[in-house]
């Protein structure tokens, strides 16, 4: 499943509340998606059944309303968004990723840092 996993930006929108505090009601997503987006009860109920439906999320049935929680891991849906976006951008390379962020100076110096800690411990794992 995990290569598979690609959702849409209104699915990221509610898979973020729910990372960060499951369960959730409906009605606790929609008080909280009513302000920004400004998705409608209605809007924040079809994307719950469509996520259901693509097993993104899954549902309890609880004392008063539905409990959803996240089916998929954040790292696993982080992983294959930037697969997807490795693929079909850069043709598959880092280096041309990367090459494109120091040629528009996006990198800052901490950044710099974390790329030589993260490129330090793959190399001890080889």
């Amino acid at each position: 499943m995990k290569n598979r996993i690609m959702l849409q930006p209104s699915e990221w929108v509610i898979m973020e509340k729910l990372w960060e505090d499951s369960p959730k009601t409906i009605m606790q997503l929609y008080h909280e998606l009513k302000e920004e987006p400004g998705w409608s009860k209605s809007t924040v109920n079809t994307l719950l059944r469509r996520m259901v439906e693509k097993e993104i999320i899954f549902y309890e049935e609880g004392a008063k309303a539905k409990q959803y929680y996240p089916k998929v891991k954040r790292d696993d849906a982080a992983t294959a968004e930037t697969e997807s976006l490795l693929a079909r951008v850069y043709k598959g390379s880092v280096g041309m990723m990367l090459n494109t962020l120091i040629r528009n100076n996006n990198l800052s110096n901490e950044d710099i840092n974390e790329l030589y800690r993260i490129l330090g411990e793959a190399v001890e794992k080889h």
